[in-house]
């Protein structure tokens, strides 16, 4: 008798498990958090013949149903820290999980190793144009400068996965496209990611977290003040800088600084760290003593100019992301390079800044090179 009322019992806790699912989508008596990242529900399938006959219409149906699961969101957090925590599976498309809880995006890594490495008929002529443009910039009193941004592969590569022990590093673009130009006296070389290694374990203030991939905005600000600094000494003038010497220090991460972690849509967090967070004092809105430049880059160097302080010292201050989008920073204004007179606010700028990533090094310029060199040098092929 005893048995049959705990059978019983555990017949009704596994109805209401399976009912609850059905009970949530429906009725939301819970709220659960969204799923973070490039998650997207699939929409409703709108209902056809000929959808139906070729199958299109049952599988879009279902992964409508599917996504709109009670509990769904939840339930994959509970899938996603299961494998990591058992097994170091990263549900996330790059991500990878490396010593002491170091979270890597492999074609960082893949960049760092030189498995995305170009080839050097492209460098070669990619450095022959690169410096053309700097000479005619040059002549039209500009100022053009190619900022090597941090990586966290080069900055923590003990770290990485222990799947990529005993390979050994190859040709890398950033490598490549230094040679090059120091071969070819281009000047204006800003080597961030150099300082940022060199600075490993040797400062209280974070520069990369375990948990994200890009710099964090301590790490940036930093850079962003340094290259405004060599800009004053390459320029032969001073502009004013915000004050930041105020700083909190917190384990609660923002402003992207946790942002690989995130995406992997886990329960608990992968790390407890301090970082950094400079307070930062504005300075006077006085365009007279700002810089007027455009910032060819990556997300690194979005963060920078934008997030950071970069913009604070610029007048015209424009983000062109990978040369697809226009930012005007301070103007709040944006665009698309194709509909934009880049080659007019290029002529209006004091100092243009290719800034990339060692991961993005590969794609330097994002066409830029190769339509400013058709611009200012038409018709004259590459020797």
């Amino acid at each position: 008798m005893e048995r049959t009322k705990i059978e019983k019992r555990l017949l009704y806790v596994i109805f209401v498990f399976l009912l609850a699912p059905m009970v949530q989508q429906y009725l939301q008596v819970f709220h659960a958090g969204p799923l973070k990242g490039g998650f997207r529900d699939a929409g409703d399938s709108a209902f056809t013949l000929p959808k139906w006959f070729s199958g299109d219409y049952q599988y879009e149906a279902t992964r409508y149903l599917n996504d709109r699961t009670g509990f769904r969101p939840d339930l994959v957090r509970m899938n996603n820290q299961l494998d990591y925590s058992l097994f170091g599976v990263c549900h996330s498309g790059w991500t990878e999980k490396g010593r002491h809880n170091n979270l890597y995006q492999r074609p960082y890594v893949n960049a760092w190793f030189g498995t995305d490495y170009v080839g050097d008929e492209i460098w070669h002529g990619r450095a022959l144009r690169l410096k053309a443009i700097q000479d005619t910039l040059a002549r039209l009193g500009k100022t053009l400068i190619i900022a090597y941004l941090p990586s966290k592969a080069d900055y923590w590569p003990h770290d990485f996965p222990p799947k990529y022990d005993g390979l050994k590093r190859g040709i890398t673009n950033s490598g490549t496209m230094r040679r090059l130009a120091d071969s070819l006296g281009m000047a204006h070389q800003v080597d961030l990611n150099a300082w940022f290694v060199s600075m490993r374990g040797k400062m209280p203030d974070s520069l990369f977290t375990k948990q994200g991939i890009h710099w964090t905005l301590y790490g940036a600000i930093l850079g962003g003040d340094s290259l405004v600094r060599y800009m004053e000494h390459v320029r032969g003038r001073s502009v004013q800088h915000p004050v930041w010497t105020k700083k909190e220090y917190t384990t609660r991460l923002r402003m992207g600084d946790a942002d690989v972690a995130e995406e992997l849509n886990l329960i608990a967090p992968i790390a407890t760290e301090r970082v950094t967070y400079p307070i930062i004092e504005d300075i006077p809105n006085d365009t007279s003593h700002k810089f007027d430049a455009v910032y060819i880059g990556d997300s690194y160097a979005h963060k920078m100019i934008e997030f950071g302080i970069v913009c604070k010292m610029n007048n015209q201050c424009e983000y062109w992301g990978y040369f697809d989008e226009m930012h005007d920073v301070n103007g709040h204004k944006f665009t698309y390079i194709k509909d934009y007179n880049w080659i007019e606010a290029v002529e209006k700028a004091e100092c243009v800044v290719l800034a990339y990533t060692l991961f993005n090094f590969w794609q330097l310029g994002n066409g830029f090179i190769e339509q400013a060199y058709d611009h200012y040098y038409p018709n004259r092929p590459i020797h």
